[in-house]
C-alpha cells in the first residue's frame, strides 16, 4: 500500500523513540516531557467522583460549558484577553489536537506558516498534513530571534506565524518587545498568529505575555493552551483553543470530525485545576527551578555547554566538544551512561547536530542520579 501523501516524508517521533530506548536499556528518561510534580488531590478526587457519578459519556462537542467558562475567566484574568466561551473556546484532546485542528481548519494548500526553530516536533507535521508549507526562522542558542530573517521569510504566501512561549526546547520567554515586533509583522502583512502557550505558568525569568493581548492582534490570533504540563496530567488529554468566532468555526469543524470531544470525566477534573490557589503555581515553579539549577550546574562540569532556560522545563546543551553528532551522542548516552536525551536535529529542519535536549521535570533524586551518570 502506498503511503498517504499527507504523511509522506514525515518521520516518527524521535522523542517517543528515545523513550522506547530508555525502556530497552533501563535508562533514566530525560527525553520526554513527563512532569513528576505531584498531581493535586483536588483534581484526582473530582475526576474519580465524575466517573463514579456516571459522567462517562460524550460531553458537548466543544467541551463542558463550565470548563469553557472557567477557561474564559482565566484567559481574561491571567492572559488579558477576552473570548466568548460559547463560540470562541473549544476543549480539545490535549494541545496537540488543538494545534492540528487549527492547522487543518485554517491552512490551505500553498499557504506558508513561519515556524521558529528549534521547534516542538508536532508543528511541522501539522502544517504538512494541512498541505501547507513550513518556513523557518532560527532562535539562537542564547535565545534571540533574528528579526531580519523573520522579515525575509514573510512573503505574499505567508498565512500565519507560529509562536511558542515559553519556548520548547530553548526555554525562551518572548518579551513584550519581541511580541511587539511580531505584532507589527502580522498587522503589516495581514497574517494570522498561532500561539502555543502550554508552559505559561513555568517562567523563571521574565513574564508571560499573550500575543493576542497586544493591540490589533485579538482578531487575528489563535491562542492554544492546556492542562497537561502545568497540572501533571499529560494522560488526561485536555487542552483548548481560543479564537474569534469566525476563525473558530473552521477549527471546530475539524475537532468535531476527528475527536468528537475530549474525555468527559477529565474535563470535569480539569475544572478544579482552575480553582487552585496561587501557592500551587509558586510551589510548582520552585520545584522545577531546583531541577533547572541542578541540571545546569551539573552539565557545566562536563564538556557540554548548557543554555539556561527562562521558562518551561527543557535545557539545550552544546555537545560539539565530544566529536560526535547529536544522534551518536544521544545513542552513546542511553546505551553507555543510562540516560536518554533528545538529539537536537529533531527540532530543526536543518541544523541542531551539535545539540541535545535534557528534560528536568523529574524528581530531584532521579535528576541527581542522571547527572551522576552523565558526569562519570
Amino acid at each position: 500500500m502506498k503511503e498517504a501523501y499527507r504523511v509522506k516524508g514525515i518521520s516518527e517521533s524521535v522523542i517517543r523513540e528515545m523513550t522506547r530506548k530508555a525502556k530497552k536499556y533501563d535508562a533514566i528518561n530525560l527525553s520526554q516531557g513527563y512532569p513528576d510534580y505531584p498531581t493535586h488531590e483536588d483534581l484526582l478526587d473530582e475526576a474519580k467522583s465524575a466517573i463514579d457519578a456516571g459522567i462517562n459519556q460524550y460531553s458537548i462537542t466543544w467541551g463542558k460549558e463550565e470548563l469553557r467558562k472557567k477557561i474564559g475567566e482565566k484567559l481574561n484574568d491571567f492572559n488579558d484577553i477576552d473570548y466568548d466561551p460559547k463560540f470562541e473556546i473549544t476543549i480539545t484532546c490535549g494541545s496537540s489536537e488543538a494545534i492540528m485542528a487549527t492547522m487543518l481548519g485554517l491552512i490551505e494548500p500553498g499557504d506558508e506558516v513561519l515556524i521558529f526553530q528549534p521547534f516542538y516536533e508536532n508543528y511541522v507535521p501539522a502544517v504538512s498534513m494541512a498541505s501547507g508549507t513550513p518556513k523557518f526562522s532560527t532562535i539562537s542558542i542564547d535565545q534571540k530571534i533574528d528579526r531580519e530573517e523573520v522579515k525575509e521569510k514573510v512573503g505574499k504566501d505567508t498565512r500565519a506565524l507560529l509562536v511558542n512561549t515559553p519556548h520548547n526546547p530553548t526555554g525562551k520567554v518572548f518579551t513584550k518587545d519581541d511580541l511587539g515586533f511580531l505584532r507589527d509583522i502580522c498587522v503589516d502583512n495581514d497574517i494570522l498568529a498561532l500561539t502555543d502557550e502550554m508552559y505559561e505558568r513555568m517562567i523563571y525569568e521574565g513574564e508571560h505575555i499573550s500575543l493576542a493581548s497586544l493591540d490589533g492582534m485579538w482578531e487575528r490570533t489563535v491562542t492554544i493552551g492546556g492542562f497537561s504540563k502545568v497540572y501533571s496530567i499529560t494522560g488526561w488529554r485536555v487542552g483548548y483553543t481560543a479564537a474569534p468566532k469566525e476563525l473558530m468555526k473552521s477549527i471546530r469543524k475539524v475537532h468535531d470530525y476527528t475527536t468528537v470531544c475530549a474525555p468527559t470525566p477529565f474535563q470535569q477534573g480539569s475544572i478544579k485545576a482552575l480553582d487552585l490557589p496561587e501557592s500551587y503555581y509558586k510551589n510548582m515553579l520552585d520545584y522545577y527551578k531546583k531541577g533547572r539549577e541542578l541540571v545546569y550546574e551539573s552539565l557545566k562540569k562536563t564538556e557540554m555547554v548548557p543554555s539556561k532556560p527562562e521558562g518551561a522545563y527543557y535545557m539545550l546543551a552544546d555537545i560539539s566538544q565530544y566529536g560526535m553528532d547529536d544522534l551518536k551522542f544521544a545513542d552513546h548516552l542511553v546505551r553507555k551512561k543510562g540516560v536518554a536525551v533528545v538529539p537536537g536535529s529533531s527540532f530543526y529542519r536543518e541544523g541542531g547536530k551539535d545539540l541535545v535536549r535534557f528534560c528536568f521535570s523529574q524528581e530531584m533524586a532521579l535528576l541527581e542520579e542522571a547527572m551522576d551518570r552523565v558526569k562519570n
